[in-house]
């Protein structure tokens, strides 16, 4: 069914003037400057970008994608819920777990991905382990009894299971085997990235000649007391050739600790993820996670009870990028290239993170940012995806 037009008015991310865009029927039929007259969506004081893509999702709105009780139908559902925060691409990720369960997990992206809107939304599936460090501290919140060495064999049967799209998966540089298994799995086209690990420079540097390119969630899954020196977090942050991810809660990484990866990185070598749990975008209250009874807090901080541990992470991205923004010395337009164009040109999605043009389907995230708060918050004003409207009026928590 035909849509009416609508006449948006904001500023595209990365200019300084406010444009109208009038979409007719799905598609931008022009992009001019403002004008004085009335519109139906937005003002000059509204951002207009792409819709984002996030690289890490575990679950949200109280759907969990971990274990074997995960269905096609969950991750139907959550493209839909995504798509409503202004998330048009994601990569479903599987922590460690069991061969069974790890086999099951990707089953149910390919079955999901038979339906169109799911394949655009969803490149492939992350699986994020079991190849990673069994010490306590690095491991972080991934059960020890699943943890393993790199096993080829293993995980060709999870690609063959997923026909292929995985997008990516995190290892240990430093466990017996992980080199020829980067290798290996590189030929395969998968992404490589480095993460939950005790990793000396040497491992980082033969990991990077071995094919990995990526740093999972960079300042987090490390143990909580390192050499001040040899550790695993300085050759990550000088080796250019690996860009990192990097979850801007202000929870996972305190501000001046988001602040200087950045600066260290370059803005050009980060992508911003929120690498959020089941529990995300539901109200403050207690929660069981993977075992532990946790809190979700008004500010977002999920902690385990009982203790000040973090246990996950509830952001959406948008707050993600406003974050960096605001603390990390970034502009909203590098701040919003680490969670559209650097992760679309990583995982090859063909430039569906593309700006606005007239004859195109309308794909667009229109949204104000709020910054009379410490905090500064979003207020999503219209999503759009391939022509579509989904909602108005969503906060981006």
């Amino acid at each position: 069914m035909a849509q009416r037009n609508h006449t948006l008015r904001g500023v595209p991310v990365g200019e300084t003037s406010p444009v109208d865009v009038v979409v007719q029927d799905g598609t931008v039929l022009s992009i001019g400057p403002a004008g004085t007259g009335p519109v139906d969506i937005g003002s000059p004081d509204t951002h207009i970008g792409a819709p984002l893509f996030d690289i890490q999702v575990n679950g949200a709105f109280g759907i969990n994608l971990q274990g074997r009780d995960a269905r096609a139908e969950d991750i139907r559902a959550l493209c839909d819920q995504l798509a409503a925060v202004g998330i048009s691409h994601w990569i479903p990720t599987l922590i460690t777990g069991s061969f069974e369960d790890t086999l099951h997990g990707c089953q149910i992206v390919t079955e999901a991905r038979r339906d169109p809107t799911v394949r655009r939304a969803v490149p492939g599936v992350h699986l994020e382990g079991p190849y990673i460090s069994p010490k306590d501290g690095p491991r972080g919140a991934h059960p020890r009894a699943h943890v393993r060495r790199p096993d080829i064999a293993e995980f060709d049967r999870w690609l063959e299971a997923a026909e292929g799209q995985i997008a990516y998966t995190t290892v240990a540089p430093e466990v017996p085997g992980a080199f020829d298994f980067i290798r290996q799995v590189t030929a395969r086209g998968v992404v490589v990235s480095l993460g939950h690990h005790a990793a000396s420079a040497d491992d980082v540097a033969d990991a990077v000649e071995a094919g990995a390119c990526l740093c999972t969630h960079l300042g987090n899954g490390l143990a909580s007391s390192i050499h001040r020196h040899e550790n695993p977090l300085w050759p990550q942050l000088a080796e250019d050739r690996l860009t990192a991810s990097l979850i801007a809660d202000l929870e996972h990484l305190p501000a001046p600790m988001l602040k200087t990866l950045v600066r260290a990185k370059g803005a050009e070598r980060v992508i911003l993820t929120s690498d959020c749990v089941h529990i995300a975008g539901l109200p403050p209250g207690r929660y069981s996670l993977t075992g532990s009874d946790v809190e979700l807090t008004d500010t977002g901080r999920i902690r385990v009870i009982g203790t000040d541990m973090l246990g996950g992470s509830a952001l959406m991205l948008l707050q993600g990028v406003i974050n960096a923004t605001r603390v990390a010395d970034l502009t909203l337009a590098q701040a919003y290239a680490s969670a559209t164009t650097i992760p679309e040109t990583l995982f090859a999605l063909n430039n569906r993170c593309a700006p606005l043009r007239p004859g195109a389907p309308a794909d667009l995230l229109a949204f104000t940012i709020d910054q009379t708060t410490p905090r500064w918050t979003a207020q999503i004003q219209a999503v759009y995806i391939e022509g579509k409207r989904l909602q108005q009026d969503i906060a981006s928590g």
